[in-house]
Formats: C-alpha cells, structure tokens, sequence
C-alpha cells in the first residue's frame, strides 16, 4: 500500500520593513502618575529611519547591522523588534494561525543613533509589526496600536508616521497639519543619557510642575509651514534635566544658534539635539559646522515629516 506522503509547509519569503525615526518638535511634561509622566508632544516622523527584514522559519535570531551594528542593542527577547512580535503572537494566538511568527529571524539595519531620543528601538518594533501583520495576512490596526503601546509609547506613533500630537504617555495620537518638509541636523553624542534618569531628575526640579500642554503657535507654525514661527514657541521640558547631566549639551546648542540654526531642540529625552535649518543648503552647511563642533559625535541630515512603518519588499 502506497501511503500518501504529507505536503511540506511552504515557508514564506522574508519580509522587509521601513519605519522612520523620529524628533519631538514640542516636549511639554506634567507630573508622575503611576509611575509614568503626563505628556503632550509633537512627533515628527524623520527619513533616518530603520529597516528589517523578518525571515520566516529561523531559529529566533536577531543579527544588527548597519551604521550602529556595534552599539549596545540587546540580541535577545528583551529586544523590541523581537517584544513586539511576540506581543503580537499573544493577541492573535487561538484565532489565528501565528506559527509562522513564532521562529522569525530578525536583521535590523541599524541607522537610527542609539540611545539618542530618537526613537531607534522604537522604529525597530514599528517595523517589526507591520512585517509580522503582513506575514499572518494582515491586522486589525486596534489590535496593532494595543501591540503598539505595550512596548513603548512612541511605537505608536511610528506606526502612522507623518506629524502628531501625543498625550498621555505619547500613545493618544491626533495627527497634525503640516505644510512642507522640515530639515533637520541631528547632533548626536558619543555619551548615552538614559532616559529614567532625566525623568527622575526632571522630577527634582520640577516638583509641582504645570499642566503639559502644546502651545496652539506650534501648530499654527507647522500649518504654515514656518521655521521661524515655530522657533518662537517649540520647547522640550527636559532639557533643563538632561543639561544638569550633561553640560555638553547647553553648549552645542549655543554653537548650533551661533551656526545659524533656526531652533535647536533637544531630541526626546536627549542627548540627541536636532537642529531646525531654513532649506537643504543650509541643512548642509549646518551639518558641516556642527561636526567641527566639539561634544558633537556625528551631524546627521534628515529631514520630516516621514511615512510611517511600511513593506518595501513583501516577498
């Protein structure tokens, strides 16, 4: 008797992913609650960005590449790219078929500064869900945002791309009128600055702090698409804390200003700065200056907003 043979699993082609970083145009922070800080920012997303490619039927590796290949990104579970699959495993399990998930491999190509409140982890959790979805067949986008959240508020955001602003956490996100592109130089620092340590600091300083609000000029400025406008009133609450840190970072900035930069801003948490220029030729300019600058690792060029997390090659 001839006994049929079972077919094999076709495994699917790998999938690659984009998400962008990202810069929060506008950092107001309010008091603790339950352990986290009331927020309301402005994201910008960023074309420095991540990419990731999931390969299907792996043995649960993560390989780093890229321009920060050698930075400190942890290669196991605690990775976020690799958190955020498994959150996803956990949402779907027992309605769907996720097995296909439950090996990936995972290469991110590193091109975000690591630890520089750029939301480069963050990128690499967007990605990795928007892959993951489109491996099992796609997503609702609730259960995506809920996926989303849990691994960090400003996946969230990444998510979608584009400008934002976030309350709560961050991950409450109502998206915000933007006219033109926006340049930027990203002052990196060779220093991480981590972010609990900043918050807490802020805390110190800030014991009854105000209400975080986002002034209506910053959004009235990115309508209008006006640099100068937004220098007016664009601010981050934690630059005081992460400057007691890092008196380095007070004394970039003044070189940016000195440099022509139209706002220096401090990037999330920091040690990051981004520097707001008028155009793509004094972007440069500006880069070229800030790199000459002493406390400044790398100036980067970028410019926003940026499309959220999306497929370029889907198999």
């Amino acid at each position: 008797m001839t006994v049929p043979l079972r077919p094999r699993m076709t495994i699917p082609a790998p999938v690659k992913v984009q998400a962008p970083g990202k810069i929060n145009i506008h950092l107001g922070v309010g008091a603790a609650n339950n352990g986290y800080h009331e927020l309301a920012t402005v994201f910008q997303a960023l074309n420095l960005g991540e990419t990731l490619t999931l390969i299907p039927g792996g043995t649960r590796t993560i390989i780093v590449q890229g321009h920060y290949a050698d930075a400190e990104v942890p290669r196991d579970e605690s990775n976020f790219a690799r958190r955020a699959v498994d959150l996803l495993i956990a949402a779907l399990e027992g309605d769907r078929d996720v097995d296909v998930l439950r090996d990936l491999d995972i290469v991110i190509d590193k091109q975000v500064p690591v630890a520089g409140g750029m939301g480069g982890g963050s990128a690499d959790a967007a990605a990795a869900l928007v892959g993951a979805a489109h491996l099992v067949g796609g997503v609702d986008e609730a259960i995506l945002h809920q996926c989303a959240v849990a691994v960090g508020a400003d996946v969230a955001f990444l998510l979608r791309g584009g400008t934002a602003i976030g309350h709560g956490r961050g991950e409450k996100l109502s998206p915000v009128l933007t006219r033109g592109t926006f340049h930027w130089v990203m002052a990196t620092s060779a220093s991480p600055l981590p972010t609990p340590d900043v918050y807490a600091r802020f805390d110190e300083l800030n014991p009854d702090p105000a209400p975080a609000t986002v002034p209506d000029q910053v959004l009235t400025a990115l309508a209008a698409g006006e640099p100068d406008s937004l220098a007016e009133f664009a601010a981050n609450d934690l630059t005081e804390a992460a400057v007691s840190f890092m008196p380095e970072i007070a004394e970039v900035m003044e070189a940016g200003r000195d440099a022509g930069a139209v706002l220096p801003l401090l990037s999330g948490s920091g040690p990051t700065i981004g520097f707001l220029a008028r155009d793509a030729h004094h972007a440069l300019d500006l880069a070229v200056l800030l790199q000459a600058t002493r406390g400044v690792n790398e100036a980067l060029r970028t410019t926003g907003p940026a499309p959220g997390a999306h497929i370029v090659d889907g198999g």
